[in-house]
């Protein structure tokens, strides 16, 4: 029932993609890269609006094609993040309930090679980290319960080298799911070489994790008190 692009549909005003980055703008220098469709460029210039709500910090990545999967769009920003800098990957689509500085500063006190924020569920329809008695990700899997640990979509790796790397050998083996190459699946090739992976639970859904990308979500989540605490900041900010 929705005519507005997903990134561009309003809470309370607030387009979701800007109520995203904002909630996962940490308090440090960042850059942003947005991998973005192409008619939702022509059509809805939503490139411009990513350089008014982020400025300086955004590169926007034009997704001129369908992909074989969420791996291999990211791998469109290839140029960006083949380097040493940290890097996060996520969705526009979820809202976290969590302070990203804190998140971002366990990775670092955990030493990790990978971190996964993850949620409390028994869903097939997430992804999950399988742990070993030290929670440490002996596997990531997509739509198979092998825990109670989920991936919430926010994905974060030393290095975008590492990243790019065990992406390309995962495509390389035709590692697909449901015929399709992603995200999460990518840190098998990390724990194979004897990386240390580690997760960050984060509480479960619509208790730590609230999910945008469906409309039933989305309309739980704006009936909310706490969507109308998430979007009063940066309302005020923009009138501002």
């Amino acid at each position: 029932g929705y005519t507005t692009p997903k990134p561009l549909i309003p809470i309370h005003g607030v387009p979701m993609m800007q109520l995203v980055l904002e909630n996962l703008r940490p308090s440090t220098p960042c850059r942003f890269i947005c991998l973005c469709l192409s008619e939702h460029i022509r059509d809805y210039g939503i490139d411009e609006h990513l350089k008014k709500w982020a400025g300086d910090q955004v590169v926007v990545v034009e997704v001129d094609r369908v992909t074989e999967g969420a791996a291999c769009t990211v791998l469109l920003a290839r140029d960006y993040i083949d380097n040493d800098d940290p890097l996060m990957i996520a969705n526009c689509d979820q809202w976290i309930d969590w302070s990203i500085d804190d998140y971002l500063q366990a990775m670092q006190d955990q030493e990790a090679d990978g971190f996964i924020m993850t949620m409390w569920a028994d869903d097939p329809k997430w992804s999950f980290a399988r742990l070993d008695n030290e929670g440490n990700a002996t596997e990531v899997v997509e739509k198979q319960v092998v825990s109670n640990e989920a991936t919430v979509g926010i994905y974060n790796y030393a290095t975008g080298r590492s990243f790019v790397s065990a992406a390309d050998a995962m495509i390389k083996q035709d590692l697909r799911i449901n015929n399709e190459f992603y995200v999460a699946p990518a840190y098998n090739v990390l724990i194979a070489q004897g990386q240390r992976i580690r997760c960050q639970n984060i509480g479960k859904e619509n208790d730590g994790m609230y999910g945008l990308g469906i409309p039933s979500d989305l309309e739980k989540f704006v009936a909310s008190d706490l969507s109308k605490r998430a979007v009063a900041g940066i309302a005020n900010a923009d009138k501002s």
